[in-house]
């Protein structure tokens, strides 16, 4: 029996008379059109009990939905069938109906003058929720799913969406002549189609391409996306801790796993390997131990070498093409001349210093070509660590 004033029972009774004089309804849309004046839950229950005094006729389309939520349950055997092979605890779901069911929705709403009645695509995307989170034991949520379904009712179609894992960890490079970052694939520029099993690149010839073919494989995911911490030639070798490294992982299957700290891969090794809830979002500040070795055209005049020390902790100069200046730091730097035209430089430099440009004559002020009035040439430059100045990589 529903506790309500008796008043409001036959006001109520009167209502649903007079809606379905006009318009042949389902219980569900009944139930949702009067649940707000009973301040009770909208469901198909409330509904039949206001409609199971009428004489049944023989069983009409409902005027607004269309009889969809008698189909709700292949709808939710659909879903858990599309997500069966992704790791998930809460979830999100939208739908996209023939815009005829809002409209009558909206029409009887009006003529009827029902105010506050949650609406039919509303009501649609609850039920489907509360179906799903009992048959799969998980949970609605709004703010930051694990997944989010698109539920098109036009064409019976079901889309998911994963929400991104992050990754972050270091590599070190024991191996010259391996680029830091891949080829795109040629076909998609990097956006994933048929040609490249749609993880858009070319192939897996370099430290991107391992860490993605590595991370790819472990979360079941298409495609990943790097933020490197700093950057360096194909030749340079990465040594000491690592460089630091953050992965975003679009569309990831497995959510939660058990990942050595240590992995090694074809050209690198992976430190500290782990998952973080979020990447930042703005730079992140680093600084670098570098070793660059020289080669002069000239032999090294060693009262010119000491002009060297006093670039330390002066503003080094990068003129950028758009006409901007940055200003970086070099916090030590230390030489040794390993014969008349080869010199090998020890220095701890701030991030985004282009190492290249500060050995030629170029757009870093000072940079050594003109310290040395001697024309100099980078043979290659090494990373002995890079460490970041933030708590950036600690969520």
């Amino acid at each position: 029996m529903l506790n309500i004033d008796m008043k409001k029972l036959v006001s109520t009774q009167n209502l649903v008379d007079r809606i379905l004089r006009n318009y042949s309804l389902c219980d569900f849309c009944i139930g949702r059109l009067i649940s707000k004046e009973l301040c009770l839950k909208p469901s198909r229950s409330l509904g039949k009990r206001f409609t199971s005094n009428r004489k049944k006729l023989t069983l009409k389309k409902c005027f607004i939905c269309k009889n969809t939520f008698e189909k709700l349950d292949k709808v939710v055997e659909q879903m858990i069938d599309n997500s069966s092979t992704y790791q998930f605890s809460t979830f999100l779901i939208g739908s996209i109906l023939k815009p005829s069911i809002s409209d009558n929705d909206d029409v009887v709403r009006s003529k009827f003058k029902i105010k506050g009645a949650i609406n039919v695509k509303n009501q649609i995307n609850y039920e489907l929720g509360k179906k799903f989170a009992r048959q799969t034991k998980s949970k609605h949520n709004t703010n930051n799913p694990d997944l989010t379904f698109k539920i098109n009712f036009k064409n019976d179609s079901c889309k998911i969406h994963s929400k991104p894992v992050f990754m972050y960890g270091r590599y070190t490079k024991g191996k010259r002549n391996f680029p830091q970052k891949q080829e795109s694939c040629k076909n998609c520029q990097g956006k994933g189609c048929v040609s490249c099993d749609f993880h858009g690149l070319k192939n897996f010839n370099s430290v991107e391409g391992q860490i993605a073919k590595f991370v790819i494989k472990k979360f079941n995911s298409k495609q990943v996306k790097i933020n490197w911490i700093g950057g360096e030639d194909k030749t340079s070798l990465i040594s000491g801790k690592g460089r630091p490294f953050f992965v975003k992982i679009f569309d990831p299957h497995v959510r939660k796993l058990r990942i050595k700290k240590q992995n090694v891969l074809d050209g690198i090794k992976l430190h500290d390997l782990r998952q973080i809830q979020n990447q930042p979002i703005d730079s992140v500040p680093f600084r670098s131990k570098v070793i660059i070795s020289v080669k002069s055209e000239q032999p090294l005049e060693d009262g010119l070498l000491k002009k060297l020390l006093t670039i330390k902790n002066a503003p080094l100069e990068i003129h950028n093409q758009d006409e901007r200046i940055v200003q970086k730091s070099i916090y030590d730097i230390k030489y040794k001349k390993t014969n008349s035209k080869y010199l090998k430089i020890s220095m701890s430099v701030d991030g985004g210093v282009p190492i290249k440009s500060f050995i030629e004559n170029s757009n870093v002020q000072p940079n050594l070509t003109k310290l040395l009035q001697n024309r100099c040439t980078c043979v290659h430059f090494d990373f002995k660590d890079i460490d970041i100045m933030s708590s950036s990589c600690k969520n």
